[in-house]
Formats: C-alpha cells, structure tokens, sequence
C-alpha cells in the first residue's frame, strides 16, 4: 500500500479517536480531517497514485518498449458433456477480432495430464482486466462442466511480452484440441463416464454456437428425422448412419429407398458393404420369418396392403398347405376352393399382390441370405423396381430382424436405417409397427427413420421416436403433427417453416427442451482444429521468442 494511502487513514483515524473521547471538539476534528486527506487529493489530481484492482491484480512485466500487462486463464473440463474446442476457439477468435488484445492459448502436457491456459497480455492494464473477466464469463457459459480461473505463473511474462510484440501475419487455424482439455476424445466411442456420443452440430439459440451430441441414452430410443423435400432430412440421417459406426461403433443396416445415401457416402469417401437385393444379395424370405402363422400374417398384411378379405384367404392357404416360399404360396392361394364368386374375387386379388413379389423382383424374395452386421451395410432398396416389392422387402427385413433378436439370438447393438418412411410405414394397418417401434429397443435394434411428411405415418410411430430432429416442415398439417408431438411454443411453430437447409429443431432425451441446431457435415467439432498445419502456409511467427525459464 502507498505510504501516502497509510498516512491519510491513520490521520483520519486519530482525528476521529480524538473527537470520540472528548479530548477535542468536533469543529477541531474535522478540520484535522481534512487536513489529513489533503495529500491523497493531490496525488490522485497529479494521477500519482493508481488503485490495485479489489478481483485479480493484473500481472505486469517490462521490456524495452515499456510495460506489458498480462493475465492468465486455466481451462478446467471437470466431466465430458460437449466437445469445446471448437467452442472456445470462436469465443477466442471472436474476442480477438477487437484487435486491442492479444491471445496466446497454451497447452502443457505430460502423458494423460494436462493443463490449458489462455494468456491475455496488453498495455492497457484496465482494458486488459475488464476483457479478461468477459472471456472468463462467456467461456464459462460453454458448457456446464467447464471451469475457467485466473493463475498467476510470472515465468510466462517473457512469453506474454513476445506475444505483445511478435508479427502476427496468417488467418491460419487455432490450434485448440480436443486432447488439451481431455485425455480421451468424447466421439470416439468412448468419454470419462462411459458413455456413447454422436456429435450433429452446433446449437444455434445461445449466445455462442455449442457444439451438440446425441448422448447415449439418445440412443437407447429410436430416431425420427422430419423435413419438406430440399431442408437437409437424407442429408442428416446420412450423416446419423455414418457417425453411429465411426463415432459410436454400432453397427448400421441402412435401407436405401431411392439411392440417395449410397451417393453421399461414396461422395464423403466413406467406406461400406452396398447389396443389390434384386439379384439376390440379402435376399429374404418371407415365410422363413417366424412359425407363428398369425405374425407372418399380420406382417404380410402390411407389406402387401391386405384387405381383411385377402388376409382370411391367406391365413386359409399357409395353415393347408405349409408353403416354404412365395411361388409355393401362389400356388396353394390357386388351388383354395371358392364357395362364390366373392371368393373368386379375393382369390384374384390375393394373387395378383402375391405375383408382384414372384415375377419380376422374386429373386429378393427366393431364399434368405443373411447379412453380416459389420460397419455400414446399405442396401439398394432402389434395384427393386416394383413399389409394393419394394416396401414389402423392407418390411420383411425389419420383421426378420426383430423376430430374430425375439427369438433370444443375441448380436450387438445395430441401428436400422430408413429414409421416405411413409412409404413403407403408411396404412390402416398398424399392428406390426407398434410391435416393432415399442419392442425392438429392448433386443438392441435401434430404428432410425426420415420422412418428409410426418402426418402420413402412424402416431405410435411418432411418439416412439424419442429424439426427434425436424427441419423445415411446409404442410400446416405436418406441422401441427410435429408441434404437438414435441410440444413447441409458439416461437418455434412459427419457424418450423422458416428454417434453412440443414437447420433444425432437435429434442431428445438429455435435452428435453427443444433446441436449434444447425446440423454439420464435418465428422467431429473442429476437425479442423486437429490438423497441425495451417491451411495454405505454415504461421511462420517472428523469430527471437525469449527464453522461458522453468521455476
């Protein structure tokens, strides 16, 4: 404290001393008072005397140009919820762009320990500590497991000094990794509480972008992906199928409707099993599905639209005749006596529904060839040229699936996905869907499913998609399906028709509250961050750093 400071409080002081045990009157108190503070007036008006800030005194060094000002931030992640990087790296470059302070972000480490500081150096001293109290305050909004507090290390004063002067020259990258704030990457398939993560993108409602995970309870549930023709929904279930095997690890059959995904993941350079089910790769019977006649029944009865009719008559021909595969049960269906020309009729119809399986696309029906659940399968639904075929082949996929995992055969977890699910889930017929959407968690299937209209599908299936990610929905109907399955406010109703390509409102289990998310193509939050070039040119920084000696 400034002996001047000490002077004027023991003068005060004693003047008032005085006054309390009456050895002087009050008139003679206060003018020793005054006369008491008069020095310190006349430093303060001559800007002698410069107060100490009451938080953190800023750390100061000195060189041949003057006197540097600097402060140190450590960055503490307690438990892993979000990745950050990426985060802290626009909050930094964010701050940095006022061009009045200088960042230095360091990282030191040492086998699974590390430490990661920000230094924050300037001239102006009161400048520096109100920035400083701002990152610390936005950082700390990042996530709630992140700690951000001021050290004080002088040996990094001659840094802090060097940083102020050097020549500062390239846009390049911030090079902030994920590995200086965690000794184990959190969507790798593993993070410091065991769980599972597969990153989507950043949160867009918050004063800085978030990154956003799906957790592993996410993913305990099935996936519902909504979106008007154009909004992103293939591009983000593409983006699902790819993250749940290279993030995840769990293996993922995905049922290619029209052959977009196939395309996008060639184009991302991914690598996958494709099959061409019309010449018999993955091929599946459909009587081979279970020796429950009533469930074989009431899944045929979806996959080929079945009146109650034709359901009858074909319950009739599989308890008769025991057929093992289609073209047996077209000929059994044949042979069934008609007691009227109502008979005829459905007989009729009953066969004609049946010959679209035999005819043309029969050879993804003839005999089942399994597929081993490794990585990403994809399989080209599209070959099928027939549509009744076709969504009787994903059907019966599905059913053979559930009904093997049911049976007690046991197999890893395995995310199943479909894209233009109302062709496939659309109907009266509803039975079978409920079956599979509010069962199949429990054997390790996984249903993840896209549609761009999602009042065209049965309300179970809605309710049993607990993570829901919704772009841009068009239809006043769709959206009202969407609004009151997930319970919006108004605020987001109104934008469900706004929203850009690849923006979306996502709610899931960890995050009940609905959130804006914009949905990224990169594989991971700052992949970018992890390269150790820039891009372009190497930052080349101006040489002559000082020596920083170790304590």
């Amino acid at each position: 404290m400034p002996l001047v400071l000490r002077f004027t409080l023991v003068a005060a002081a004693l003047s008032l001393l005085s006054y309390a045990l009456g050895v002087v009157k009050l008139e003679y108190s206060l003018a020793l008072a005054v006369l008491s503070i008069t020095p310190l007036v006349v430093f303060i008006i001559k800007g002698r005397l410069r107060f100490p800030s009451l938080r953190i005194p800023v750390s100061t060094s000195h060189n041949g140009l003057g006197s540097v000002s600097f402060r140190i931030l450590e960055v503490e992640v307690k438990a892993r919820r979000d990745s950050v990087a990426s985060g802290i790296a626009k909050v930094v470059s964010d701050r940095a762009s006022r061009g009045d302070i200088r960042y230095v972000l360091l990282s030191v480490m040492e086998g699974d320990l590390r430490r990661s500081l920000i230094i924050l150096t300037s001239r102006d001293a009161g400048r520096l500590s109100v920035e400083a109290e701002v990152l610390k305050s936005l950082l700390s909004s990042l996530v709630e497991d992140i700690r951000v507090y001021d050290v004080n290390i002088p040996e990094l004063a001659p840094l802090a000094s060097w940083a102020l002067e050097a020549r500062v020259h390239s846009k390049g990258l911030i090079l902030v990794s994920e590995s200086t704030l965690s000794s184990r990457h959190p969507f790798k398939g593993g993070s410091n509480d065991g769980s599972t993560r597969i990153y989507l993108g950043e949160v867009l409602d918050k004063p800085y972008p978030k990154p956003f995970a799906l957790e592993g309870r996410d993913l305990e549930g099935h996936i519902g992906v909504f979106g008007s023709t154009g909004s992103g929904k293939s591009t983000t279930l593409s983006v699902l199928a790819e993250r749940a095997w290279y993030q995840a690890r769990i293996p993922v059959l995905l049922l290619d409707w029209t052959g977009e995904h196939s395309s996008l993941l060639k184009a991302r350079g991914l690598s996958f099993k494709e099959y061409n089910p019309a010449t018999g790769e993955a091929a599946i019977n459909p009587l081979d599905l279970s020796k429950d006649i009533d469930y074989l029944v009431s899944v045929m009865v979806k996959a080929l639209s079945l009146s109650p009719p034709q359901a009858y008559m074909l319950l009739r021909a599989l308890e008769q005749g025991k057929p093992r595969n289609l073209r047996e049960l077209e000929a059994v269906v044949e042979i069934l006596s008609e007691e009227s020309k109502w008979d005829r009729e459905v007989k009729r119809a009953l066969l004609r529904k049946i010959g679209m399986l035999t005819r043309g696309s029969y050879d993804a029906f003839k005999e089942t060839r399994g597929v081993a659940l490794e990585g990403i399968c994809v399989i080209r639904l599209d070959y099928v040229r027939n549509v009744l075929a076709r969504k009787s082949y994903a059907l019966f996929t599905l059913a053979g699936l559930f009904m093997e995992r049911a049976s007690g055969v046991e197999g890893p977890k395995v995310m199943i996905v479909l894209d233009e699910a109302h062709n496939v889930f659309s109907g009266e017929e509803v039975a079978f869907i409920e079956q599979l959407f509010s069962e199949s968690r429990k054997y390790g299937l996984i249903l993840a499913i896209a549609t761009q209209s999602p009042s065209s599908i049965p309300n179970s299936v809605l309710l049993n998609t607990n993570t829901k990610i919704v772009h841009a929905l068009r239809s006043a109907r769709d959206k009202n399906v969407i609004a009151e399955t997930m319970s919006l406010t108004r605020d987001y109703i109104d934008i469900l028709d706004k929203l850009g390509p690849g923006e979306a409102i996502v709610q899931s289990p960890s995050n009940p509250e609905p959130l804006l998310v914009q949905i990224q193509l990169v594989n991971e939050p700052g992949d970018e961050l992890h390269q150790p070039l820039v891009q372009g040119k190497p930052v080349n920084p101006n040489p002559g750093i000082p020596d920083i000696k170790s304590s």
